[in-house]
Protein backbone atom coordinates (compact mmCIF):
# COMPACT_ATOMS: atom_id res chain seq x y z
CA UNK A 1 0.00 0.00 0.00
CA UNK A 2 1.20 3.59 -0.52
CA UNK A 3 2.60 5.12 2.43
CA UNK A 4 3.81 8.45 1.12
CA UNK A 5 4.05 10.63 -1.40
CA UNK A 6 4.23 9.74 -5.63
CA UNK A 7 4.94 12.62 -7.83
CA UNK A 8 4.60 11.40 -11.43
CA UNK A 9 4.56 13.57 -14.81
CA UNK A 10 2.22 12.34 -17.62
CA UNK A 11 1.62 14.52 -20.67
CA UNK A 12 -2.05 14.28 -20.28
CA UNK A 13 -1.86 16.69 -17.23
CA UNK A 14 -0.68 20.14 -16.07
CA UNK A 15 -0.23 19.99 -11.86
CA UNK A 16 -2.78 18.23 -10.15
CA UNK A 17 -2.75 16.84 -6.63
CA UNK A 18 -4.96 13.74 -5.71
CA UNK A 19 -5.52 13.28 -1.94
CA UNK A 20 -6.52 10.02 -0.67
CA UNK A 21 -9.87 9.38 -0.11
CA UNK A 22 -10.49 8.50 3.95
CA UNK A 23 -13.84 7.13 2.32
CA UNK A 24 -12.78 4.79 0.31
CA UNK A 25 -15.31 1.81 0.34
CA UNK A 26 -12.40 -1.06 -0.33
CA UNK A 27 -10.52 -0.83 3.20
CA UNK A 28 -7.96 -3.67 1.56
CA UNK A 29 -7.32 -1.10 -1.15
CA UNK A 30 -8.12 2.23 0.29
CA UNK A 31 -5.41 5.06 -0.30
CA UNK A 32 -3.03 6.31 2.45
CA UNK A 33 -0.49 8.96 -0.07
CA UNK A 34 -0.82 12.22 -1.90
CA UNK A 35 -0.02 11.97 -5.64
CA UNK A 36 1.06 14.77 -7.80
CA UNK A 37 0.36 14.73 -11.59
CA UNK A 38 3.59 17.29 -12.13
CA UNK A 39 4.28 18.35 -15.53
CA UNK A 40 5.53 22.29 -14.55
CA UNK A 41 8.94 20.03 -14.48
CA UNK A 42 8.88 19.18 -17.71
CA UNK A 43 9.41 15.61 -19.04
CA UNK A 44 13.24 15.96 -19.97
CA UNK A 45 13.98 17.01 -16.64
CA UNK A 46 11.95 14.59 -15.09
CA UNK A 47 13.81 11.41 -16.70
CA UNK A 48 16.68 13.12 -15.45
CA UNK A 49 15.14 13.05 -11.80
CA UNK A 50 14.69 9.82 -12.02
CA UNK A 51 17.57 8.46 -13.31
CA UNK A 52 19.90 10.46 -10.48
CA UNK A 53 17.39 9.36 -7.35
CA UNK A 54 16.46 12.92 -6.71
CA UNK A 55 13.44 12.24 -5.01
CA UNK A 56 11.74 14.96 -6.76
CA UNK A 57 9.91 12.52 -9.41
CA UNK A 58 9.35 8.78 -9.14
CA UNK A 59 7.60 7.76 -12.55
CA UNK A 60 7.57 9.39 -16.17
CA UNK A 61 4.45 8.09 -18.44
CA UNK A 62 4.77 8.17 -22.27
CA UNK A 63 8.35 7.66 -23.32
CA UNK A 64 9.63 7.95 -27.07
CA UNK A 65 11.44 4.97 -27.82
CA UNK A 66 14.24 7.55 -27.95
CA UNK A 67 14.15 9.03 -24.65
CA UNK A 68 13.87 5.27 -23.74
CA UNK A 69 16.89 4.14 -25.57
CA UNK A 70 18.62 7.13 -24.29
CA UNK A 71 17.70 6.48 -20.43
CA UNK A 72 21.39 6.41 -18.39
CA UNK A 73 22.38 3.61 -16.67
CA UNK A 74 21.30 4.13 -13.02
CA UNK A 75 20.71 2.24 -9.98
CA UNK A 76 18.08 4.54 -8.83
CA UNK A 77 15.56 3.87 -11.83
CA UNK A 78 14.84 2.08 -14.98
CA UNK A 79 12.85 2.10 -18.55
CA UNK A 80 9.92 -0.28 -17.61
CA UNK A 81 7.72 -1.48 -20.64
CA UNK A 82 4.10 -2.94 -21.07
CA UNK A 83 2.70 -4.61 -24.27
CA UNK A 84 -0.40 -2.46 -24.02
CA UNK A 85 -2.95 -2.71 -25.89
CA UNK A 86 -1.75 -0.21 -28.65
CA UNK A 87 -0.84 -0.07 -32.39
CA UNK A 88 1.15 2.31 -34.72
CA UNK A 89 -0.39 2.20 -38.16
CA UNK A 90 -0.06 4.02 -41.52
CA UNK A 91 -3.22 6.00 -42.61
CA UNK A 92 -3.52 5.77 -46.59
CA UNK A 93 -4.98 9.19 -48.19
CA UNK A 94 -7.05 8.25 -50.40
CA UNK A 95 -8.85 12.21 -50.22
CA UNK A 96 -6.16 13.56 -51.95
CA UNK A 97 -7.28 13.60 -55.84
CA UNK A 98 -6.62 10.77 -58.13
CA UNK A 99 -5.04 9.18 -55.19
CA UNK A 100 -3.57 5.69 -55.73
CA UNK A 101 -4.51 4.44 -52.48
CA UNK A 102 -8.12 3.59 -53.34
CA UNK A 103 -6.46 0.85 -54.99
CA UNK A 104 -6.27 -2.49 -52.65
CA UNK A 105 -3.74 -3.64 -54.69
CA UNK A 106 -1.24 -0.86 -54.67
CA UNK A 107 -2.19 -0.28 -50.49
CA UNK A 108 -1.12 -4.23 -50.44
CA UNK A 109 2.17 -3.66 -52.21
CA UNK A 110 3.58 -1.09 -49.53
CA UNK A 111 2.71 -3.19 -47.45
CA UNK A 112 4.47 -5.86 -48.91
CA UNK A 113 7.62 -3.40 -49.33
CA UNK A 114 8.34 -3.25 -45.19
CA UNK A 115 10.05 -5.32 -43.26
CA UNK A 116 8.74 -4.75 -39.90
CA UNK A 117 10.72 -6.27 -37.92
CA UNK A 118 13.92 -4.30 -39.70
CA UNK A 119 11.27 -0.86 -38.81
CA UNK A 120 10.91 -2.03 -34.86
CA UNK A 121 14.43 -2.56 -34.22
CA UNK A 122 16.23 0.18 -36.56
CA UNK A 123 13.14 3.07 -35.93
CA UNK A 124 11.96 2.03 -32.48
CA UNK A 125 14.59 0.14 -30.61
CA UNK A 126 12.88 -2.86 -30.59
CA UNK A 127 10.36 -1.26 -28.24
CA UNK A 128 7.38 -3.12 -29.58
CA UNK A 129 5.27 -6.42 -31.19
CA UNK A 130 5.02 -6.84 -34.75
CA UNK A 131 0.95 -7.46 -35.53
CA UNK A 132 -0.75 -8.94 -38.09
CA UNK A 133 -3.45 -5.96 -38.36
CA UNK A 134 -5.10 -4.08 -35.34
CA UNK A 135 -5.11 -6.78 -32.56
CA UNK A 136 -2.67 -8.63 -30.86
CA UNK A 137 -1.84 -12.23 -30.98
CA UNK A 138 -3.31 -13.54 -27.53
CA UNK A 139 -5.92 -10.53 -27.05
CA UNK A 140 -9.70 -10.71 -27.61
CA UNK A 141 -10.73 -10.82 -31.33
CA UNK A 142 -7.33 -12.04 -32.43
CA UNK A 143 -7.46 -14.46 -35.37
CA UNK A 144 -4.82 -17.16 -34.59
CA UNK A 145 -4.73 -18.21 -38.36
CA UNK A 146 -3.68 -14.39 -39.14
CA UNK A 147 0.08 -13.31 -39.37
CA UNK A 148 1.39 -9.94 -40.67
CA UNK A 149 2.14 -9.39 -44.18
CA UNK A 150 5.58 -11.28 -45.63
CA UNK A 151 8.06 -8.70 -46.87
CA UNK A 152 8.45 -9.26 -50.18
CA UNK A 153 10.07 -6.38 -51.68
CA UNK A 154 10.37 -7.91 -55.93
CA UNK A 155 6.24 -8.59 -55.73
CA UNK A 156 6.16 -4.98 -53.77
CA UNK A 157 7.93 -3.43 -56.74
CA UNK A 158 6.16 -4.77 -59.82
CA UNK A 159 2.47 -4.13 -57.94
CA UNK A 160 4.08 -0.54 -57.37
CA UNK A 161 5.05 0.29 -60.78
CA UNK A 162 2.15 -1.39 -62.39
CA UNK A 163 0.37 1.21 -59.94
CA UNK A 164 1.79 3.56 -61.92
CA UNK A 165 3.70 4.54 -58.28
CA UNK A 166 7.46 3.30 -59.10
CA UNK A 167 10.15 5.66 -58.71
CA UNK A 168 7.90 8.33 -56.72
CA UNK A 169 8.54 10.06 -53.29
CA UNK A 170 6.29 9.17 -50.65
CA UNK A 171 5.31 11.65 -48.14
CA UNK A 172 4.71 10.42 -44.61
CA UNK A 173 3.22 12.62 -42.44
CA UNK A 174 4.48 11.58 -38.32
CA UNK A 175 4.88 12.51 -34.93
CA UNK A 176 8.13 13.41 -34.10
CA UNK A 177 8.49 10.70 -32.02
CA UNK A 178 8.14 8.42 -35.06
CA UNK A 179 10.96 10.24 -37.07
CA UNK A 180 13.19 7.14 -36.61
CA UNK A 181 9.80 4.71 -37.95
CA UNK A 182 9.75 7.14 -40.98
CA UNK A 183 13.49 6.74 -41.33
CA UNK A 184 13.40 3.07 -41.26
CA UNK A 185 10.34 3.12 -43.87
CA UNK A 186 12.36 4.71 -46.45
CA UNK A 187 14.94 2.45 -45.91
CA UNK A 188 13.04 -0.35 -46.49
CA UNK A 189 11.32 1.94 -50.15
CA UNK A 190 14.97 2.98 -51.33
CA UNK A 191 15.27 -0.45 -52.08
CA UNK A 192 12.53 -1.08 -54.28
CA UNK A 193 13.34 2.46 -55.77
CA UNK A 194 11.12 5.08 -54.09
CA UNK A 195 12.11 8.14 -51.98
CA UNK A 196 10.60 8.82 -48.61
CA UNK A 197 10.17 12.41 -46.86
CA UNK A 198 9.31 12.57 -43.26
CA UNK A 199 7.31 15.63 -42.65
CA UNK A 200 5.79 16.71 -38.61
CA UNK A 201 2.74 16.23 -37.84
CA UNK A 202 3.16 19.28 -35.76
CA UNK A 203 2.86 21.11 -39.33
CA UNK A 204 -0.05 21.90 -41.85
CA UNK A 205 0.55 18.37 -43.88
CA UNK A 206 0.73 19.13 -47.36
CA UNK A 207 -2.09 17.76 -49.71
CA UNK A 208 -0.37 15.36 -51.76
CA UNK A 209 0.69 13.14 -48.93
CA UNK A 210 0.66 9.67 -48.62
CA UNK A 211 0.26 8.12 -45.49
CA UNK A 212 0.28 9.28 -42.24
CA UNK A 213 1.41 7.36 -38.97
CA UNK A 214 -1.12 6.89 -36.03
CA UNK A 215 -0.51 5.94 -32.60
CA UNK A 216 -3.91 4.62 -31.23
CA UNK A 217 -4.86 2.22 -28.66
CA UNK A 218 -7.43 0.84 -27.42
CA UNK A 219 -8.88 1.28 -23.64
CA UNK A 220 -11.92 -1.19 -23.66
CA UNK A 221 -12.03 -4.86 -21.82
CA UNK A 222 -12.55 -6.31 -25.11
CA UNK A 223 -14.10 -4.21 -27.80
CA UNK A 224 -11.64 -2.76 -29.96
CA UNK A 225 -13.56 -2.64 -33.12
CA UNK A 226 -15.97 0.36 -31.32
CA UNK A 227 -13.03 1.92 -30.01
CA UNK A 228 -10.48 1.35 -32.49
CA UNK A 229 -11.10 -0.09 -35.31
CA UNK A 230 -14.17 2.51 -36.21
CA UNK A 231 -11.67 5.23 -35.51
CA UNK A 232 -9.86 4.60 -38.32
CA UNK A 233 -12.57 3.25 -40.98
CA UNK A 234 -16.69 4.05 -39.21
CA UNK A 235 -18.91 6.52 -40.72
CA UNK A 236 -17.94 8.63 -37.78
CA UNK A 237 -14.42 8.29 -38.07
CA UNK A 238 -12.09 10.56 -36.48
CA UNK A 239 -9.29 9.53 -38.24
CA UNK A 240 -10.29 8.30 -41.72
CA UNK A 241 -8.47 9.40 -44.57
CA UNK A 242 -10.79 8.43 -47.65
CA UNK A 243 -14.16 7.75 -48.05
CA UNK A 244 -16.70 6.02 -46.02
CA UNK A 245 -16.12 2.28 -46.00
CA UNK A 246 -19.78 0.50 -46.81
CA UNK A 247 -18.55 -2.96 -46.44
CA UNK A 248 -16.61 -1.92 -42.85
CA UNK A 249 -20.01 -0.41 -42.11
CA UNK A 250 -22.13 -3.37 -42.07
CA UNK A 251 -19.59 -5.65 -40.15
CA UNK A 252 -19.29 -2.98 -37.89
CA UNK A 253 -23.45 -2.96 -37.86
CA UNK A 254 -23.58 -7.17 -37.43
CA UNK A 255 -21.21 -6.57 -34.85
CA UNK A 256 -23.77 -4.52 -33.02
CA UNK A 257 -26.60 -7.05 -33.59
CA UNK A 258 -24.22 -9.82 -32.37
CA UNK A 259 -24.57 -9.57 -28.62
CA UNK A 260 -23.45 -13.11 -27.51
CA UNK A 261 -20.06 -15.13 -27.23
CA UNK A 262 -18.47 -16.52 -29.05
CA UNK A 263 -20.35 -15.66 -31.99
CA UNK A 264 -19.68 -11.74 -31.18
CA UNK A 265 -15.62 -12.86 -30.98
CA UNK A 266 -15.99 -14.60 -34.37
CA UNK A 267 -17.27 -11.40 -36.14
CA UNK A 268 -14.64 -9.32 -34.59
CA UNK A 269 -12.00 -11.75 -36.26
CA UNK A 270 -13.84 -11.23 -39.36
CA UNK A 271 -13.46 -7.63 -39.10
CA UNK A 272 -9.25 -8.40 -38.62
CA UNK A 273 -9.62 -10.40 -41.80
CA UNK A 274 -10.99 -7.59 -44.20
CA UNK A 275 -8.47 -5.10 -42.66
CA UNK A 276 -5.81 -7.20 -44.10
CA UNK A 277 -7.87 -8.30 -47.22
CA UNK A 278 -8.16 -5.04 -48.23
CA UNK A 279 -4.90 -4.02 -46.88
CA UNK A 280 -6.60 -0.89 -45.48
CA UNK A 281 -3.95 0.30 -43.55
CA UNK A 282 0.05 0.47 -43.51
CA UNK A 283 0.29 -2.11 -40.60
CA UNK A 284 3.45 -1.43 -38.56
CA UNK A 285 3.44 -3.06 -35.29
CA UNK A 286 2.02 -2.41 -31.38
CA UNK A 287 4.56 0.06 -29.43
CA UNK A 288 5.47 -0.63 -26.07
CA UNK A 289 4.09 2.19 -23.44
CA UNK A 290 7.33 3.11 -21.88
CA UNK A 291 7.90 4.92 -18.89
CA UNK A 292 10.91 6.00 -16.64
CA UNK A 293 10.39 4.91 -12.73
CA UNK A 294 12.24 5.22 -9.67
CA UNK A 295 13.62 2.38 -7.91
CA UNK A 296 11.77 3.49 -4.62
CA UNK A 297 8.29 2.73 -6.46
CA UNK A 298 7.11 -0.97 -7.28
CA UNK A 299 4.74 0.50 -10.53
CA UNK A 300 2.07 -1.71 -12.21
CA UNK A 301 1.29 -0.04 -15.71
CA UNK A 302 -2.21 -0.85 -17.11
CA UNK A 303 -2.59 -2.36 -20.38
CA UNK A 304 -4.99 0.13 -22.11
CA UNK A 305 -2.43 3.12 -21.30
CA UNK A 306 -4.27 4.87 -18.65
CA UNK A 307 -2.58 6.19 -15.81
CA UNK A 308 -3.88 4.20 -13.41
CA UNK A 309 -2.31 3.75 -9.74
CA UNK A 310 -4.02 1.33 -7.95
CA UNK A 311 -1.73 -1.74 -7.51
CA UNK A 312 1.21 0.55 -7.64
CA UNK A 313 3.12 0.93 -4.28
CA UNK A 314 5.82 2.55 -2.68
CA UNK A 315 8.86 -0.25 -1.54
CA UNK A 316 10.13 -0.81 1.84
Amino acid sequence: MLTEGVSLIDSRSDRVVMEPNETYWNPDRKPTVRIIYDNVIGKAEGIKSVAAGDGRVDVVFDLTPDEAHAFPASEHGKIQTKKAKTILTGVFNEDRPDSPWRNPEARRALNLAIDREFVLHQGAHGYGTVIPAFIQPGRYGADPEMKPFPHDPEAAKRALEAAGIGGRQLVFVASPAWEGVVAAIGQCLAKIGLGCRFVSAKEEPPEEFDVKLEWYFDWTPQYPVACVHREFFGKDATLRQGPEDLDFDALYDKLLHTPHEPQQEEVVRAVERYLQDQAKALFLYAPYTLFAVSDRVAFTPYDTCMSELAETRIKG
